[in-house]
Protein backbone atom coordinates (compact mmCIF):
# COMPACT_ATOMS: atom_id res chain seq x y z
CA UNK A 1 0.00 0.00 0.00
CA UNK A 2 1.16 3.72 -0.85
CA UNK A 3 1.63 6.19 0.94
CA UNK A 4 -0.85 8.27 -0.89
CA UNK A 5 -3.16 5.13 -0.49
CA UNK A 6 -2.88 5.00 3.08
CA UNK A 7 -3.19 9.15 3.65
CA UNK A 8 -6.18 8.66 1.48
CA UNK A 9 -7.90 6.10 4.24
CA UNK A 10 -6.78 8.03 7.30
CA UNK A 11 -8.34 11.42 5.99
CA UNK A 12 -11.54 8.96 5.43
CA UNK A 13 -11.68 7.37 9.10
CA UNK A 14 -11.07 11.17 10.16
CA UNK A 15 -14.19 12.13 8.28
CA UNK A 16 -16.34 9.88 8.85
CA UNK A 17 -15.26 9.99 12.72
CA UNK A 18 -16.01 13.65 12.72
CA UNK A 19 -19.39 13.47 11.38
CA UNK A 20 -20.33 10.59 13.15
CA UNK A 21 -19.18 12.83 16.35
CA UNK A 22 -20.76 16.04 15.21
CA UNK A 23 -23.87 14.41 13.98
CA UNK A 24 -24.41 12.94 17.60
CA UNK A 25 -23.67 15.84 19.40
CA UNK A 26 -25.89 17.64 17.42
CA UNK A 27 -28.38 15.09 18.21
CA UNK A 28 -27.80 15.23 22.06
CA UNK A 29 -27.54 18.98 21.75
CA UNK A 30 -24.26 18.48 24.31
CA UNK A 31 -22.65 21.87 23.42
CA UNK A 32 -26.13 24.25 23.52
CA UNK A 33 -26.92 22.34 27.09
CA UNK A 34 -23.11 23.77 28.15
CA UNK A 35 -23.67 26.97 26.74
CA UNK A 36 -27.37 27.31 28.25
CA UNK A 37 -26.24 25.97 31.61
CA UNK A 38 -23.19 28.34 31.69
CA UNK A 39 -25.65 31.45 31.00
CA UNK A 40 -27.68 30.38 34.07
CA UNK A 41 -24.86 30.66 36.01
CA UNK A 42 -23.43 33.49 34.69
CA UNK A 43 -26.69 36.16 34.54
CA UNK A 44 -27.70 36.37 38.12
CA UNK A 45 -28.13 38.98 40.10
CA UNK A 46 -25.26 38.78 42.61
CA UNK A 47 -21.73 40.19 43.49
CA UNK A 48 -19.27 39.34 40.54
CA UNK A 49 -21.50 38.32 37.82
CA UNK A 50 -21.35 39.74 34.38
CA UNK A 51 -24.98 41.54 34.39
CA UNK A 52 -24.93 42.58 38.16
CA UNK A 53 -23.23 46.10 37.13
CA UNK A 54 -24.82 46.96 34.58
CA UNK A 55 -28.35 45.84 36.39
CA UNK A 56 -27.21 48.53 38.76
CA UNK A 57 -26.10 51.28 36.30
CA UNK A 58 -28.04 50.76 32.78
CA UNK A 59 -25.41 51.36 30.18
CA UNK A 60 -28.02 52.35 27.41
CA UNK A 61 -29.68 55.86 27.14
CA UNK A 62 -33.17 56.22 27.75
CA UNK A 63 -35.12 58.77 27.17
CA UNK A 64 -38.51 60.44 28.29
CA UNK A 65 -40.10 62.40 25.36
CA UNK A 66 -43.37 64.18 26.95
CA UNK A 67 -46.48 65.09 24.64
CA UNK A 68 -49.40 67.18 25.56
CA UNK A 69 -53.08 67.50 24.57
CA UNK A 70 -54.22 71.54 24.12
CA UNK A 71 -57.80 71.88 24.58
CA UNK A 72 -58.54 74.65 21.94
CA UNK A 73 -62.18 74.89 23.00
CA UNK A 74 -62.84 75.63 26.08
CA UNK A 75 -65.75 77.54 26.11
CA UNK A 76 -67.58 75.52 23.20
CA UNK A 77 -67.02 72.09 25.56
CA UNK A 78 -68.24 73.96 27.90
CA UNK A 79 -71.77 74.65 26.75
CA UNK A 80 -71.72 70.87 25.40
CA UNK A 81 -69.44 70.75 22.56
CA UNK A 82 -66.96 67.87 21.62
CA UNK A 83 -63.80 68.27 22.65
CA UNK A 84 -61.17 69.42 20.62
CA UNK A 85 -57.10 68.95 21.36
CA UNK A 86 -54.22 69.54 18.84
CA UNK A 87 -51.04 67.77 20.24
CA UNK A 88 -47.97 69.21 21.54
CA UNK A 89 -44.88 68.27 21.84
CA UNK A 90 -42.18 66.18 22.44
CA UNK A 91 -40.61 67.56 25.04
CA UNK A 92 -37.51 65.48 26.02
CA UNK A 93 -35.15 64.67 28.71
CA UNK A 94 -32.58 62.09 29.59
CA UNK A 95 -33.42 59.95 32.29
CA UNK A 96 -30.97 58.47 34.88
CA UNK A 97 -31.76 55.45 36.36
CA UNK A 98 -29.56 52.94 38.88
CA UNK A 99 -30.20 51.21 41.33
CA UNK A 100 -29.87 52.45 45.21
CA UNK A 101 -29.42 51.15 48.03
CA UNK A 102 -28.39 47.27 46.75
CA UNK A 103 -28.36 44.60 49.35
CA UNK A 104 -28.20 40.87 49.36
CA UNK A 105 -30.95 39.39 51.85
CA UNK A 106 -32.19 35.76 52.35
CA UNK A 107 -29.25 34.31 52.25
CA UNK A 108 -27.87 35.82 48.47
CA UNK A 109 -31.32 34.32 47.10
CA UNK A 110 -32.64 37.80 46.54
CA UNK A 111 -31.20 41.44 46.37
CA UNK A 112 -33.16 44.42 47.80
CA UNK A 113 -32.66 47.82 45.62
CA UNK A 114 -34.35 50.83 45.03
CA UNK A 115 -34.76 52.34 41.58
CA UNK A 116 -33.60 56.08 41.83
CA UNK A 117 -34.67 58.05 38.62
CA UNK A 118 -33.66 61.63 37.54
CA UNK A 119 -34.25 63.94 34.17
CA UNK A 120 -32.46 66.49 32.37
CA UNK A 121 -33.90 68.57 29.49
CA UNK A 122 -33.16 67.99 26.45
CA UNK A 123 -33.73 71.27 24.26
CA UNK A 124 -31.98 69.93 21.04
CA UNK A 125 -34.67 66.80 21.17
CA UNK A 126 -37.55 68.85 22.05
CA UNK A 127 -39.81 71.07 20.27
CA UNK A 128 -39.89 74.37 22.55
CA UNK A 129 -38.96 75.80 25.84
CA UNK A 130 -40.67 74.48 28.89
CA UNK A 131 -40.93 77.31 30.98
CA UNK A 132 -42.48 79.17 28.08
CA UNK A 133 -44.76 77.49 26.38
CA UNK A 134 -48.52 77.30 27.63
CA UNK A 135 -50.79 74.28 27.99
CA UNK A 136 -54.43 74.77 28.40
CA UNK A 137 -55.98 71.35 29.82
CA UNK A 138 -58.00 70.30 32.56
CA UNK A 139 -57.27 71.71 35.84
CA UNK A 140 -57.05 67.85 37.31
CA UNK A 141 -56.54 69.26 41.38
CA UNK A 142 -60.10 70.90 40.99
CA UNK A 143 -61.27 67.51 39.36
CA UNK A 144 -59.92 65.61 41.83
CA UNK A 145 -60.91 67.50 44.97
CA UNK A 146 -64.44 68.06 43.13
CA UNK A 147 -64.66 64.07 43.23
CA UNK A 148 -63.76 63.66 46.56
CA UNK A 149 -66.55 66.49 48.12
CA UNK A 150 -69.57 66.05 45.49
CA UNK A 151 -71.60 63.29 48.16
CA UNK A 152 -71.38 66.43 50.77
CA UNK A 153 -73.56 69.27 50.42
CA UNK A 154 -71.62 71.42 52.80
CA UNK A 155 -68.32 70.42 51.67
CA UNK A 156 -69.31 70.73 47.86
CA UNK A 157 -70.95 74.42 48.36
CA UNK A 158 -67.26 75.57 50.20
CA UNK A 159 -65.25 74.08 47.86
CA UNK A 160 -67.74 75.80 45.00
CA UNK A 161 -67.12 79.15 46.96
CA UNK A 162 -63.45 78.55 47.17
CA UNK A 163 -63.30 77.94 43.55
CA UNK A 164 -65.14 80.97 42.69
CA UNK A 165 -63.18 83.11 45.14
CA UNK A 166 -59.74 81.99 43.57
CA UNK A 167 -61.05 82.02 40.01
CA UNK A 168 -60.11 78.32 39.52
CA UNK A 169 -62.06 76.97 36.42
CA UNK A 170 -62.56 73.80 35.32
CA UNK A 171 -59.54 74.15 32.86
CA UNK A 172 -56.29 75.94 33.20
CA UNK A 173 -53.55 76.94 31.13
CA UNK A 174 -50.25 76.63 32.60
CA UNK A 175 -46.53 76.28 31.25
CA UNK A 176 -45.05 72.22 30.39
CA UNK A 177 -42.85 72.74 33.14
CA UNK A 178 -45.39 73.81 35.99
CA UNK A 179 -47.55 71.18 34.62
CA UNK A 180 -44.49 68.47 34.91
CA UNK A 181 -42.45 69.34 37.93
CA UNK A 182 -44.94 71.04 39.86
CA UNK A 183 -47.21 74.67 40.61
CA UNK A 184 -48.93 75.86 43.68
CA UNK A 185 -52.70 75.78 43.42
CA UNK A 186 -54.78 77.61 45.49
CA UNK A 187 -57.28 75.29 45.98
CA UNK A 188 -55.06 72.92 47.48
CA UNK A 189 -53.47 75.49 49.57
CA UNK A 190 -56.34 76.05 51.01
CA UNK A 191 -57.42 72.85 51.74
CA UNK A 192 -53.84 71.33 52.83
CA UNK A 193 -53.53 72.87 56.29
CA UNK A 194 -56.90 71.05 57.15
CA UNK A 195 -55.61 67.38 55.31
CA UNK A 196 -52.15 65.92 55.91
CA UNK A 197 -52.90 63.62 52.83
CA UNK A 198 -53.44 67.34 50.61
CA UNK A 199 -49.79 68.94 49.26
CA UNK A 200 -50.78 72.05 48.08
CA UNK A 201 -48.83 71.14 45.27
CA UNK A 202 -49.45 69.71 41.96
CA UNK A 203 -47.52 68.32 39.01
CA UNK A 204 -47.54 64.70 36.84
CA UNK A 205 -44.00 64.12 37.71
CA UNK A 206 -43.93 66.49 41.24
CA UNK A 207 -41.49 64.53 43.58
CA UNK A 208 -40.02 62.13 40.41
CA UNK A 209 -37.09 63.46 40.01
CA UNK A 210 -34.28 62.28 41.74
CA UNK A 211 -36.40 59.98 43.76
CA UNK A 212 -37.61 56.60 43.89
CA UNK A 213 -40.92 54.42 43.87
CA UNK A 214 -39.95 52.50 47.24
CA UNK A 215 -38.58 49.26 47.69
CA UNK A 216 -38.04 46.50 45.24
CA UNK A 217 -37.13 42.64 46.50
CA UNK A 218 -35.79 40.96 43.67
CA UNK A 219 -35.27 36.91 42.95
CA UNK A 220 -31.62 36.67 42.03
CA UNK A 221 -32.21 33.78 39.40
CA UNK A 222 -29.17 31.41 41.52
CA UNK A 223 -32.02 29.25 42.08
CA UNK A 224 -34.16 28.86 39.20
CA UNK A 225 -33.00 31.26 36.11
CA UNK A 226 -37.09 31.69 35.06
CA UNK A 227 -37.08 33.74 38.44
CA UNK A 228 -34.07 36.51 37.03
CA UNK A 229 -34.88 39.89 38.25
CA UNK A 230 -38.79 38.69 39.01
CA UNK A 231 -40.07 40.97 42.00
CA UNK A 232 -40.86 39.36 45.15
CA UNK A 233 -42.07 42.55 47.19
CA UNK A 234 -42.75 46.41 46.64
CA UNK A 235 -42.70 48.54 49.32
CA UNK A 236 -42.83 45.43 52.21
CA UNK A 237 -45.88 44.00 50.13
CA UNK A 238 -45.76 40.66 48.09
CA UNK A 239 -49.52 41.45 46.94
CA UNK A 240 -51.23 44.33 46.17
CA UNK A 241 -54.28 46.47 48.27
CA UNK A 242 -55.77 48.68 45.52
CA UNK A 243 -57.89 46.13 43.53
CA UNK A 244 -60.78 43.93 44.04
CA UNK A 245 -59.49 40.43 43.51
CA UNK A 246 -56.40 38.21 44.29
CA UNK A 247 -55.74 38.29 40.49
CA UNK A 248 -55.16 41.98 39.69
CA UNK A 249 -53.96 42.53 43.25
CA UNK A 250 -50.71 39.80 42.05
CA UNK A 251 -47.13 41.39 41.91
CA UNK A 252 -45.83 39.31 38.91
CA UNK A 253 -42.71 39.40 36.83
CA UNK A 254 -39.77 41.57 36.49
CA UNK A 255 -39.75 45.83 37.20
CA UNK A 256 -39.32 45.76 32.87
CA UNK A 257 -35.29 46.08 33.33
CA UNK A 258 -34.44 42.44 33.56
CA UNK A 259 -35.69 39.23 32.30
CA UNK A 260 -34.28 35.85 32.08
CA UNK A 261 -32.06 34.22 29.34
CA UNK A 262 -33.21 31.81 27.01
CA UNK A 263 -36.78 33.16 26.20
CA UNK A 264 -39.52 31.14 24.04
CA UNK A 265 -41.77 32.55 21.52
CA UNK A 266 -44.65 30.78 23.36
CA UNK A 267 -43.87 32.32 26.81
CA UNK A 268 -45.57 35.37 28.31
CA UNK A 269 -43.26 38.14 30.17
CA UNK A 270 -45.55 39.83 33.17
CA UNK A 271 -44.00 43.36 34.11
CA UNK A 272 -45.19 44.87 37.39
CA UNK A 273 -45.02 48.75 37.08
CA UNK A 274 -46.15 51.09 39.98
CA UNK A 275 -46.87 54.09 37.71
CA UNK A 276 -50.17 51.67 36.84
CA UNK A 277 -50.25 50.16 39.98
CA UNK A 278 -50.50 46.54 38.52
CA UNK A 279 -48.94 43.89 36.75
CA UNK A 280 -49.18 43.96 32.91
CA UNK A 281 -48.07 41.37 30.42
CA UNK A 282 -46.84 41.20 26.76
CA UNK A 283 -46.92 38.47 24.13
CA UNK A 284 -44.72 37.43 21.54
CA UNK A 285 -45.36 39.86 18.28
CA UNK A 286 -42.47 39.12 15.52
CA UNK A 287 -38.73 38.67 14.58
CA UNK A 288 -36.54 41.82 14.73
CA UNK A 289 -33.04 42.71 14.47
CA UNK A 290 -31.10 45.54 16.19
CA UNK A 291 -27.83 46.55 14.76
CA UNK A 292 -27.63 43.05 13.85
CA UNK A 293 -29.19 41.29 16.67
CA UNK A 294 -31.49 38.86 16.70
CA UNK A 295 -34.58 39.75 18.82
CA UNK A 296 -38.10 38.75 20.03
CA UNK A 297 -40.25 41.81 20.08
CA UNK A 298 -43.03 41.36 22.88
CA UNK A 299 -45.77 43.81 23.37
CA UNK A 300 -48.88 44.27 25.42
CA UNK A 301 -52.04 42.65 23.44
CA UNK A 302 -55.44 44.16 23.53
CA UNK A 303 -56.90 41.73 26.88
CA UNK A 304 -54.43 43.62 29.05
CA UNK A 305 -56.87 46.28 29.27
CA UNK A 306 -59.87 45.04 27.77
CA UNK A 307 -63.27 45.06 29.61
CA UNK A 308 -64.42 42.30 31.78
CA UNK A 309 -66.63 41.45 28.73
CA UNK A 310 -64.00 40.79 27.01
CA UNK A 311 -61.28 39.36 29.45
CA UNK A 312 -63.51 38.50 32.40
CA UNK A 313 -60.02 37.78 34.37
CA UNK A 314 -59.97 42.15 34.21
CA UNK A 315 -62.89 42.55 36.79
CA UNK A 316 -60.40 43.06 40.03
CA UNK A 317 -59.44 45.99 38.00
CA UNK A 318 -62.82 47.80 38.01
CA UNK A 319 -63.12 50.10 41.45
CA UNK A 320 -66.80 48.98 41.25
CA UNK A 321 -69.39 47.46 39.20
CA UNK A 322 -70.15 51.21 37.40
CA UNK A 323 -66.82 51.84 37.03
CA UNK A 324 -66.16 49.26 34.46
CA UNK A 325 -64.77 51.92 31.96
CA UNK A 326 -64.30 49.24 28.65
CA UNK A 327 -61.53 48.37 27.16
CA UNK A 328 -58.48 50.61 26.44
CA UNK A 329 -58.81 52.64 29.40
CA UNK A 330 -57.99 51.49 33.35
CA UNK A 331 -58.88 53.69 36.40
CA UNK A 332 -56.17 54.29 38.63
CA UNK A 333 -58.00 56.24 41.27
CA UNK A 334 -56.97 53.49 43.93
CA UNK A 335 -53.36 54.25 44.40
CA UNK A 336 -53.95 58.05 43.30
CA UNK A 337 -55.79 59.12 46.61
CA UNK A 338 -59.22 59.18 44.81
CA UNK A 339 -58.32 61.33 41.81
CA UNK A 340 -60.12 60.68 38.75
CA UNK A 341 -57.14 59.34 37.02
CA UNK A 342 -57.42 56.82 33.92
CA UNK A 343 -54.44 55.34 32.34
CA UNK A 344 -54.31 53.96 28.79
CA UNK A 345 -52.24 53.54 25.55
CA UNK A 346 -51.64 57.00 23.39
CA UNK A 347 -54.51 58.34 21.58
CA UNK A 348 -56.69 55.36 22.82
CA UNK A 349 -54.59 52.93 20.56
CA UNK A 350 -55.96 49.20 21.01
CA UNK A 351 -59.39 50.81 23.11
CA UNK A 352 -63.09 50.95 21.90
CA UNK A 353 -63.91 53.17 18.88
CA UNK A 354 -65.90 55.39 21.38
CA UNK A 355 -62.88 57.16 23.18
CA UNK A 356 -61.35 57.51 19.89
CA UNK A 357 -64.34 59.54 18.22
CA UNK A 358 -65.52 61.21 21.64
CA UNK A 359 -62.75 63.33 21.22
CA UNK A 360 -61.44 65.54 18.09
CA UNK A 361 -57.84 64.88 17.55
CA UNK A 362 -57.43 61.62 18.10
CA UNK A 363 -55.35 59.21 16.11
CA UNK A 364 -54.18 56.09 17.09
CA UNK A 365 -51.60 54.55 15.23
CA UNK A 366 -49.81 51.48 16.10
CA UNK A 367 -46.21 52.47 15.00
CA UNK A 368 -46.15 55.81 16.93
CA UNK A 369 -48.47 54.35 19.95
CA UNK A 370 -47.71 50.51 20.78
CA UNK A 371 -45.42 49.57 23.60
CA UNK A 372 -43.12 46.56 22.99
CA UNK A 373 -40.26 45.25 24.23
CA UNK A 374 -36.99 43.64 21.85
CA UNK A 375 -35.55 40.94 23.70
CA UNK A 376 -32.27 39.09 22.54
CA UNK A 377 -33.72 35.39 23.20
CA UNK A 378 -30.50 33.50 24.36
CA UNK A 379 -29.25 36.53 27.00
CA UNK A 380 -33.03 38.15 27.71
CA UNK A 381 -31.46 41.58 27.08
CA UNK A 382 -33.15 44.15 26.42
CA UNK A 383 -31.82 45.60 22.52
CA UNK A 384 -34.77 48.35 22.38
CA UNK A 385 -37.46 48.80 24.27
CA UNK A 386 -40.80 51.95 23.45
CA UNK A 387 -43.31 52.40 26.41
CA UNK A 388 -45.84 54.33 25.81
CA UNK A 389 -48.48 55.90 28.04
CA UNK A 390 -51.48 58.43 28.24
CA UNK A 391 -52.43 59.89 31.17
CA UNK A 392 -56.80 61.11 31.27
CA UNK A 393 -58.66 62.49 33.97
CA UNK A 394 -61.91 60.88 33.88
CA UNK A 395 -65.04 64.32 33.55
CA UNK A 396 -68.39 63.67 34.74
CA UNK A 397 -71.03 66.43 35.35
CA UNK A 398 -71.34 67.67 39.21
CA UNK A 399 -73.57 69.57 39.95
CA UNK A 400 -72.90 72.65 42.52
CA UNK A 401 -69.27 73.60 40.81
CA UNK A 402 -69.44 76.26 37.87
CA UNK A 403 -67.50 78.35 36.08
CA UNK A 404 -69.54 81.20 36.65
CA UNK A 405 -71.61 80.88 39.40
CA UNK A 406 -75.52 80.49 37.93
CA UNK A 407 -79.05 81.51 39.94
CA UNK A 408 -78.75 78.63 41.86
CA UNK A 409 -75.82 77.88 42.76
CA UNK A 410 -75.90 81.35 43.71
CA UNK A 411 -79.25 80.65 45.57
CA UNK A 412 -77.38 78.14 47.68
CA UNK A 413 -74.14 80.17 48.33
CA UNK A 414 -76.63 82.80 50.05
CA UNK A 415 -78.52 80.30 51.99
CA UNK A 416 -75.20 78.94 53.53
CA UNK A 417 -73.93 82.22 53.95
CA UNK A 418 -77.38 83.42 55.33
CA UNK A 419 -77.15 80.28 58.14
CA UNK A 420 -73.75 81.02 58.82
CA UNK A 421 -74.25 84.71 59.65
CA UNK A 422 -77.58 84.17 62.05
CA UNK A 423 -75.39 80.93 63.83
CA UNK A 424 -72.10 83.94 64.50
CA UNK A 425 -73.93 86.79 65.19
CA UNK A 426 -76.60 84.31 67.73
CA UNK A 427 -75.74 86.24 71.22
CA UNK A 428 -76.58 89.41 69.34
CA UNK A 429 -79.72 88.51 68.28
CA UNK A 430 -80.87 87.38 71.82
CA UNK A 431 -79.46 90.68 72.86
CA UNK A 432 -81.26 92.25 70.73
CA UNK A 433 -84.75 90.38 71.21
CA UNK A 434 -83.90 91.09 75.27
CA UNK A 435 -83.68 95.11 74.02
CA UNK A 436 -87.43 94.52 72.06
CA UNK A 437 -88.90 92.91 74.92
CA UNK A 438 -87.28 95.58 77.80
CA UNK A 439 -88.80 98.33 75.15
CA UNK A 440 -92.10 96.93 74.36
CA UNK A 441 -92.17 96.34 78.64
CA UNK A 442 -91.97 100.03 79.23
CA UNK A 443 -94.26 101.16 76.85
CA UNK A 444 -97.13 98.75 78.14
CA UNK A 445 -95.87 100.66 81.79
CA UNK A 446 -95.82 103.95 80.67
CA UNK A 447 -99.46 103.39 79.39
CA UNK A 448 -100.66 101.49 82.18
CA UNK A 449 -99.70 104.14 84.03
CA UNK A 450 -101.86 106.91 82.30
CA UNK A 451 -104.80 104.47 81.84
CA UNK A 452 -104.59 104.54 85.99
CA UNK A 453 -104.01 108.48 86.16
CA UNK A 454 -107.24 108.84 83.50
CA UNK A 455 -109.17 106.97 85.92
CA UNK A 456 -108.62 108.71 89.12
CA UNK A 457 -109.32 112.26 87.34
CA UNK A 458 -112.58 110.88 85.97
CA UNK A 459 -113.23 109.86 88.93
CA UNK A 460 -112.48 113.20 90.36
CA UNK A 461 -114.48 114.94 87.77
CA UNK A 462 -117.79 113.46 88.03
CA UNK A 463 -118.05 114.51 91.74
CA UNK A 464 -117.80 117.82 91.10
CA UNK A 465 -120.57 117.61 88.91
CA UNK A 466 -123.25 117.99 91.40
CA UNK A 467 -122.17 121.69 92.08
CA UNK A 468 -120.97 123.17 88.93
CA UNK A 469 -123.26 124.04 85.63
CA UNK A 470 -121.98 125.43 82.32
CA UNK A 471 -124.26 128.46 80.83
CA UNK A 472 -123.35 131.01 78.37
CA UNK A 473 -121.43 134.30 79.64
CA UNK A 474 -123.89 136.17 77.34
CA UNK A 475 -125.88 135.98 73.79
CA UNK A 476 -122.76 137.30 71.84
CA UNK A 477 -120.07 135.49 73.33
CA UNK A 478 -122.45 132.66 73.04
CA UNK A 479 -122.42 133.01 69.02
CA UNK A 480 -118.94 134.86 68.21
CA UNK A 481 -117.58 133.12 65.31
CA UNK A 482 -114.54 133.95 65.56
CA UNK A 483 -113.54 133.43 69.10
CA UNK A 484 -115.82 130.30 69.40
CA UNK A 485 -118.74 129.73 72.03
CA UNK A 486 -116.97 130.36 75.50
CA UNK A 487 -118.91 128.53 78.72
CA UNK A 488 -119.46 129.82 82.14
CA UNK A 489 -119.32 127.77 85.07
CA UNK A 490 -121.45 129.11 87.79
CA UNK A 491 -122.50 127.78 90.87
CA UNK A 492 -125.45 126.10 90.93
CA UNK A 493 -128.64 127.13 92.45
CA UNK A 494 -130.80 125.22 93.92
CA UNK A 495 -134.53 125.37 92.65
CA UNK A 496 -136.02 125.26 95.60
CA UNK A 497 -133.76 127.75 97.64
Amino acid sequence: MTRRSCALYAVGIICAHLLVIGIGLMVAQVFRTLMHNRLKKEIVLVEGSRVFESWKTPPPPVYMEYFFFNVTNVKEFLEGAKPEVRQVGPYAYREYRYKDNVSMVENGTMVSAYNTKSFVFLRERSVGDPTVDNITTVNIPAWAVMTQVKDSFWKATMVSVWMNSFGSGLFTTRTVDELLWGYEDPLLARIAPTNPDVEKIFGLMYKKNGSNDGEFVYRTGQQNYLDYGRVVTWQGQSQLTFWTSNQSNSINGSDGSAFHPLLEKNERLYVFTPDLCRSIYMDFEKDVEVKGIPAYRFTPPRSVLASKEENPANEGFCVSPKECLGTGLLKVSPCRKGAPVVASFPHFYLADSKFVNAIEGMSPERTHHQTFLDLNPTTGVIVRANKRAQINILLSRIGGFPVVIDDASAARVQKLLLIVTLVSNFPLIIVGLGGIMLVVFIILLVRARKQKVRLLFWSSFTSAEDDTSYSPVNDKEKDDPQNGTYIGLTPKVDAQA
